[in-house]
């Protein structure tokens, strides 16, 4: 097995472990019942934004 080989799988695994992983909580996070609003940085990411102003 080669290099990159082994660092290809190695980067497929831990991007499978990372969605195992966080399959509960995404789970958990859209079941609930009352409206999260503006401030829940899952459902409204905070995007920097450019100045249209000098």
């Amino acid at each position: 097995m080669s290099t990159w080989q082994f660092a290809v799988g190695a980067v497929l695994a831990l991007a499978a472990l990372a969605v195992v992983l966080a399959t509960p909580f995404l789970a958990a996070h859209s079941r609930t019942e009352h409206d999260h609003g503006p401030g829940c940085w899952w459902c409204h990411p905070r995007l920097t934004h450019r100045r249209t102003h000098p």
